[in-house]
């Protein structure tokens, strides 16, 4: 069943602020950011795409071609010099040494493939082609009004005209109530199958019922419920579809939420696939998949296919299948277009990533991607068949440790060099290596996270290997948004805690070898040649329980992210300093101790309307510095929450100082240091703006 629709009924509505309260200015400045540093990596690629820069694309270049070339030298000074003359020896050695070369195949690809990631925008679209109807769609479970409100609010306040449709599951009478508040149509259904893609599903036959003349809507955008979108979302995308083969723009999906389990300190984890290896596929026959959010579809493209896919748990990548099998064509639109929530804690994290990776083998397996298709490219081809066997990389992690483990305890000379000179050698390679790999990801690889992550997937990819052995069915699992009962930390895996101890003791009985303190050992030389790998494995293991332990990524009771920002803000017409700002809350600093709040205190914020807030605590700074109160918005006062979310999200020109226009609120965070990678987005939007 269809839920309340907006004044209007479903026609194109063109988002208007007309009727909203009188801007209100806070003393004669605004928010304060200090500027590069404290800015979240995402904003700086703010901007519309654009070819990447002579010299960040030279240094892909050498650094592809040194990580290959230091590991063929490395390769071959093995080969010829270190190899023992025959016996087990000689097997193990050649053993080892085809283990060391393995990653030589795919750094070859990765350098044909990455070698040029220029990007390219379509024509600004403000106001729609004659005819054209465009719907943002939200679908929605059970995540709490501070995580769906702001999505719903900025979806509402876009530019060119469009609906927006609110897909419930839930079918919770408080979010209908939100939708008509925000002047959004709100959608239920009665069966509750598929998941997010028969939710969807749901809302296209809907458009087909209700479709005018004949026509119904032409492109639908999807964004997950807390994936915010940014004013360009649809101005800057809608002009793809001018091309009549076009069925799917997918945008890059960043997140604000900084400190979430696999932030980086720059665009987190998933920076390497938007922002290099999707970047990298916008050419034909090498387009990219449906990722699910901030992404726009052609209906008449869906129909084609029989809608969105519902037999597998990852109905994106396996629309898009289907999409390129007709003949469809998808782009990658590279500007950050929308924000939402990384998964905060190692729990979460672990779930959604074991829902992507088990999705991806059941795609492998029901198209069985291991065979070349006529309908797709190479390029396709491959990028399809190991962006599936990617999520047994768990897998293929334990294997990095079995080996060199089962040849140190062989006892076997594996190596003829002296242990000071393998070192060396090693060493050396290693380094060329992992600085060729930084260049030729463009920075989007930090090296902790990645072995720590890395690491804390294993799990994950023998899930994936156990699925395919079983098929047993799957249910799609939703990834929690709101917080939890009480705080605790996460748990390290008993796979990965097993590894440390084994890994460790093979190490520690090596090493008693080699001093002579047990009967079994084998050469200095051979020791070092399988010890050095399994002990970069055993630092890996290490950093991953580390990162999982730590008290950063512990769960929260807090339902919104909060973002450390000063501002000059008044409660009550008594001007007092912002500390931090969620979407339902505030914190603020008073000069005075006794300053009496009301229970429906106004807020203003810089260059945005009064908000009526209650105060939840108040804390007294030492000595005469004030004090400290913390207020929270009304339970369901849906019009402070949407000003609290455009404040934040589509910030007001103006502000807040230190901070770009266009650039939101959310994208302020604190940072200890400018990384390298920081510091290569900021060059690229320096020279873009030299450039125009």
């Amino acid at each position: 069943m269809s839920g309340s629709t907006s004044p209007g009924g479903s026609r194109p509505r063109r988002a208007s602020h007309a009727g909203r309260p009188q801007i209100a200015r806070v003393g004669a400045s605004a928010a304060t950011v200090e500027p590069g540093g404290s800015l979240a990596g995402w904003a700086f690629l703010l901007g519309a795409p654009r070819p990447e820069r002579r010299r960040s694309q030279l240094l892909a270049h050498v650094g592809g071609l040194t990580a290959i070339g230091a590991l063929l030298v490395y390769l071959t000074w093995r080969a010829a010099f270190t190899i023992p003359a025959s016996g087990w020896d000689r097997t193990a050695a050649w053993l080892l040494v085809v283990f060391e070369g393995l990653p030589l195949l795919g750094l070859l690809v990765r350098l044909v493939t990455l070698w040029n990631v220029d990007s390219r925008a379509p024509r600004p679209v403000t106001d729609l082609p004659e005819g054209m109807r465009v719907a943002v769609l939200i679908p929605t479970y059970n995540e709490p009004v501070e995580v769906i409100a702001p999505t719903i609010a900025a979806a509402c306040a876009l530019e060119p005209a469009h609906e927006t449709w609110v897909l419930d599951d839930g079918e919770r009478d408080w979010v209908r109530l939100l939708c008509e508040e925000y002047g959004a149509r709100y959608v239920r259904r009665q069966v509750h199958d598929h998941a997010k893609a028969g939710n969807l599903n749901h809302a296209l036959d809907l458009m087909a019922r209700e479709a005018e003349d004949g026509r119904e809507i032409d492109v639908i955008a999807v964004l997950d419920c807390d994936h915010v979108p940014l004013p360009t979302f649809l101005t800057a995308t809608l002009g793809w579809f001018d091309d009549p083969d076009i069925a799917l723009v997918q945008g890059p999906q960043t997140f604000y939420n900084s400190g979430a389990f696999d932030d980086d300190g720059v665009t987190g984890e998933q920076g390497i696939f938007f922002h290099v290896l999707m970047a990298s596929r916008n050419q034909d026959g090498a387009g990219p998949f449906w990722c699910g959010s901030t992404s726009l579809l052609r209906t008449r493209a869906l129909r084609e296919v029989g809608g969105i896919a519902t037999d597998t748990i990852v109905e994106d990548m396996h629309t898009t299948l289907g999409l390129i099998r007709v003949g469809w064509k998808t782009v990658y639109h590279h500007q950050t277009l929308a924000v939402g929530l990384a998964p905060q804690t190692p729990e979460q994290y672990l779930l959604q990533r074991r829902r992507w990776g088990l999705g991806a083998m059941q795609v492998l397996a029901k198209e069985r991607l291991w065979a070349a298709k006529r309908w797709m490219s190479w390029r396709n081809y491959y990028e399809y068949l190991s962006g599936t066997l990617w999520w047994l990389e768990g897998v293929a992690t334990v294997v990095i440790f079995v080996i060199p483990a089962a040849i140190l305890l062989s006892g076997a000379q594996t190596s003829t060099a002296g242990p000071g000179t393998f070192a060396a050698v090693f060493l050396t390679m290693l380094v060329l290596r992992l600085w060729g790999v930084r260049q030729l990801f463009r920075h989007h690889l930090h090296l902790p996270s990645a072995f720590a992550l890395r690491i804390f997937r294993i799990p994950v990819g023998i899930s994936c290997l156990w699925w395919l052995l079983t098929r047993r069915t799957l249910e799609f699992a939703v990834t929690p948004k709101a917080g939890a009962e009480q705080r605790a930390r996460g748990r390290v895996p008993r796979v990965v805690i097993v590894l440390i101890v084994a890994v460790f003791a093979v190490l520690g009985y090596s090493l008693a070898g080699a001093l002579g303190l047990v009967p079994w050992r084998a050469t200095d030389g051979a020791t070092v040649a399988s010890a050095a790998w399994l002990l970069l494995a055993g630092i890996g293991l290490v950093l991953g329980a580390i990162r999982v332990l730590s008290p950063a990524y512990a769960t929260t009771r807090r339902d919104a992210h909060r973002i450390a920002l000063r501002a000059p803000v008044s409660i009550d017409g008594t001007d007092g300093e912002l500390i931090d700002i969620s979407v339902g809350g505030a914190a603020v600093r008073l000069p005075s101790r006794t300053m009496p709040i009301s229970d429906g205190a106004e807020l203003v914020l810089p260059r945005a309307a009064p908000v009526r807030m209650r105060m939840v605590r108040r804390s007294d700074l030492p000595g005469d510095a004030g004090s400290v109160v913390a207020l929270r918005v009304a339970d369901d006062d849906w019009g402070a929450l949407r000003t609290m979310s455009l404040w934040l999200f589509h910030t007001p020109t103006g502000g807040i100082n230190g901070i770009p226009p266009g650039v939101p609120a959310v994208a302020a965070m604190r940072r200890s240091h400018r990384s390298r990678a920081l510091g290569h987005l900021i060059a690229e939007r320096e020279d873009a703006h030299v450039r125009s």
